[in-house]
């Protein structure tokens, strides 16, 4: 039996201008995955004519930086005063200090833009679920603690009035792994961001010259950026190339943008035996943490983007090396498919078939140019100002009254 109060809040009478609160625990970490969906989705949605009045839900400890988010915008959520290790902190606030900063705010509905979702949901919830790859890859399922802390988001997160994602690869993993009925799940497609452009003035060119100059990297070369992590078989892009390299223009080097995040092997798998083993030292260019500008001078200069990962929930490097009218080579596992379409060469991500890829797209300049230009128009299949649509429409779903929270 619910109260008036809370039946007003699923009434089909109200309208699609209601606040919408947006969880900003994200916006602390703006380089990884969450935190570029989380900044990039929020700006777009106060870009467009949506009909919604988001605001942002902060935690007390958080001061919120962003020319299009006013003060009477942002609502925070009390934290502690002694400070937590972090991920005591993350899970205080997604069950304590959210849920204090929606009752604060007045918003009819909360947009948990991560894997995550309040226990108690006072108003309905809509949740983005990138993917499962906790669920449905061993080496990501953690200590017992991390396990525990799944079983507690897969309950608070099956009660949510909508589940978005970002393929309907990750919507039929989300139906198998999570028990989520399918009609409860919206696909909103990804984007690169505005930034990612082929170079396209004598600045830009300078600008890349100068980024290969300071990182060492001469052309042409094979760029892979994505992460170390075990899914991205980077082992398997080692040995490919040095499959390939015989058959490689003179002097072509492999780029591996990035570093491991932490020094646990058995996610991070070392590659300094495979390059050793391979003889590859000079060959292979490990670059450590890049910036965004030099990612995308990288994108822009690079013969080929390599992705060979085993499980993506969407494949968000690709799509932004295609934005930069990079020829792609890309595995042809779970979502990635759906991103890349016919723009690349879609491969099994064996070390023979990579090779064969890499000697095919190096040595054939018409095959090159045809790839980039289908990159370009492939990309322009996605934007940010879309992603934004397709959420409002979810919102107002929910809204409406399509939608309560799944009890």
């Amino acid at each position: 039996m619910i109260s008036p109060d809370e039946a007003l809040l699923y009434s089909p009478a109200m309208t699609a201008s209601s606040r919408v609160g947006f969880d900003a625990l994200f916006f602390e970490q703006p380089m990884t995955g969450a935190g570029q969906y989380a900044t990039h989705l929020w700006r777009a949605l106060n870009d467009g004519e949506l009909g919604i009045e988001p605001v942002l839900l902060a935690p007390s400890d958080t001061v919120v930086e962003s020319a299009s988010t006013p003060s009477d915008r942002v609502t925070h959520g009390r934290m502690p005063g002694s400070r937590l290790p972090a991920k005591a902190r993350k899970l205080y606030w997604e069950q304590a200090g959210l849920p204090a900063a929606t009752r604060r705010s007045g918003v009819r509905l909360v947009h948990v833009p991560y894997l995550s979702a309040p226990l108690l949901q006072r108003v309905p919830h809509v949740v983005t679920v990138h993917d499962v790859i906790p669920l449905a890859i061993p080496e990501y399922g953690g200590s017992r603690q991390m396990r525990g802390y799944l079983r507690l988001v897969g309950r608070a997160v099956r009660r949510a009035a909508l589940i978005l994602t970002d393929s309907e690869y990750s919507r039929s993993d989300i139906v198998a792994r999570l028990g989520i009925d399918p009609d409860r799940i919206r696909v909103t497609l990804l984007a690169a961001h505005e930034g990612m452009t082929p170079a396209r003035t004598r600045d830009d060119e300078a600008e890349v010259d100068e980024t290969l100059a300071r990182l060492g990297i001469s052309r042409p070369f094979v760029l892979n950026v994505g992460g170390y992590d075990v899914r991205k078989q980077l082992p398997a892009l080692v040995h490919g190339f040095s499959l390939a390299l015989p058959s490689l223009p003179d002097g072509c080097s492999l780029v591996i943008a990035g570093r491991p995040h932490t020094d646990n092997t058995l996610l991070y798998p070392s590659l300094d035996g495979p390059i050793d083993t391979l003889g590859l030292r000079r060959q292979v260019v490990r670059t450590g943490f890049i910036s965004e500008s030099d990612k995308i001078n990288l994108y822009r200069s690079c013969a080929v983007f390599a992705f060979t990962s085993a499980y993506e929930g969407f494949g968000l490097n690709p799509l932004e090396a295609m934005s930069c009218g990079a020829p792609v080579v890309c595995s042809n596992r779970t979502s990635l498919p759906e991103v890349v379409g016919n723009a690349g060469l879609l491969i099994d991500p064996e070390p023979e078939v990579i090779g064969r890829a890499l000697v095919a797209v190096c040595g054939d300049p018409a095959l090159r140019a045809d790839l980039a230009a289908r990159s370009l128009r492939q990309a322009a299949r996605f934007s940010w100002q879309r992603t934004a649509e397709q959420t409002a429409n979810a919102y107002r779903e929910v809204l409406d009254g399509g939608n309560r929270c799944a009890f």
